[in-house]
């Protein structure tokens, strides 16, 4: 982790653990190694070549140490190992704890990391190996394993008491959003005319957004995993040609991962979510 990151701080963040035991372990390492592994530079982390020549067996070690815990788990006809998954912010918010409820009480012996980013973030960590399965929204280039979940409406909101004012008339209320869903709400508008009065507010936060335009403040537009419960006009969208406007949800995941039981078990986990069962 610390080769990827090239810093102590990012990765003891992505160990779950502080910088100050981390260090801690580095210096019991190094003198149990009898040598220095990192020099510390402004801009992070140099490795020595006392480091960079353990490191190849490093690797052999920890993959050594994963595949015996998942073969003595399968004698056992146990599900255990550890399963790094990351997921997008919406399905984390939305849908994750009830997947990932049901999924601990069936398999507790499984050691779960759970990396919260933007899609695009996700699918960066997904091919930097740095993750099992990445759980995102959006279309990106994959040549590996790919589930697709559900392609969703994106659609308009408003509060009832605006459900007739022309929008031009009312604030936009806009999200900061992964750059291609962002792009495409930004086409609908603009074929559509739909701009918005010069008041205009930008959330970064999913819920705060909705709940602005569920108290009259302006409108907004949303994919429909967040608008479960919504008191108010729920409109999907069509581009000018008929085309609906959606957005879709998959499982990227890489062919030697899909062998491991707890990621096989994860997937099939998610794919039994009500929602993503139900047609539109």
């Amino acid at each position: 982790m610390l080769e990827q990151t090239g810093n102590i701080t990012k990765a003891a963040g992505k160990l779950f653990t502080t910088q100050s035991a981390l260090t801690k372990r580095i210096q019991k390492l190094e003198e149990e190694l009898g040598c220095t592994l990192l020099i510390r530079s402004r801009k992070g982390i140099i490795f020595t070549p006392a480091a960079e020549t353990i490191l190849p067996h490093i690797r052999a070690i920890s993959a050594s140490m994963q595949k015996i815990h998942i073969d003595l788990a399968s004698i056992a006809g146990d599900v255990a190992g550890t399963l790094k998954i990351g997921v997008s912010v919406n399905y984390a918010r939305y849908r994750l704890p009830d997947v990932l409820k049901n999924y601990m009480a069936q398999y507790p012996k499984v050691d779960i990391h759970v990396n919260t980013q933007q899609s695009t973030r996700l699918y960066r960590s997904l091919k930097e190996n740095e993750i099992s399965i990445a759980l995102v929204r959006g279309n990106f280039q994959w040549d590996e394993g790919i589930v697709t979940l559900r392609e969703e409406p994106v659609c308009l909101v408003v509060a009832n008491e605006h459900a007739h004012t022309p929008l031009n008339q009312l604030p936009y209320i806009g999200r900061h959003t992964d750059q291609a869903f962002f792009d495409e709400i930004e086409r609908w508008r603009q074929e559509r005319g739909c701009y918005g009065s010069r008041v205009n507010l930008w959330i970064d936060d999913i819920g705060s957004c909705l709940a602005m335009v569920s108290r009259g403040i302006g409108w907004a537009i949303l994919p429909a995993i967040c608008l479960e419960g919504f008191d108010g006009l729920i409109r999907p969208l069509h581009f000018p040609d008929g085309t609906a406007f959606t957005r879709s949800s998959h499982i990227l995941y890489r062919h030697d991962y899909f062998e491991l039981p707890q990621v096989k078990m994860f997937i099939k986990a998610v794919l039994a979510d009500e929602y993503f069962r139900e047609t539109d």
